[in-house]
């Protein structure tokens, strides 16, 4: 289990992703992207711990938090470039505060912009042709 620094630390990062996300410029969903710079957040801290301090690369954690920005990010608001995607990716976030549905069909809403936002198809689902 976390401890309840940590799980701080990360509701902490996800507001920030969820900022990104309203402002149109997230490319993948909340939940990957914060799970995504975690990730590697983590992982550059760790390796900087573990190599020996004359070994260290001083830019290791400039360059994979600019890996990580490039990622996760767009290039131009869903404006300047529409797309279904950005489109899911960025009404997903405003969701909470959207009081004109109810919290049955914000849940559908939600399972439907999630599906949007990730249309990597799962294994076993078949295909459909237009």
């Amino acid at each position: 289990m976390s401890s309840p620094a940590a799980v701080t630390a990360f509701e902490m990062l996800a507001r920030l992703i969820r900022r990104i996300a309203e402002a149109g410029r997230l490319a993948i969903p909340e939940e990957r992207a914060a799970a995504l710079v975690h990730a590697a957040g983590c992982g550059t801290t760790f390796t900087l711990i573990a190599t020996p301090a004359d070994r260290r690369d001083p830019e290791l954690s400039r360059t994979a938090r600019e890996a990580v920005i490039a990622a996760i990010t767009t290039d131009a608001p869903p404006a300047a470039e529409p797309g279904p995607v950005a489109a899911a990716v960025t009404l997903r976030a405003a969701l909470p505060r959207t009081d004109a549905l109810t919290a049955p069909e914000r849940g559908l809403l939600r399972e439907w912009l999630d599906r949007i936002a990730d249309p990597a198809p799962t294994v076993g689902e078949r295909t459909e042709t237009p």
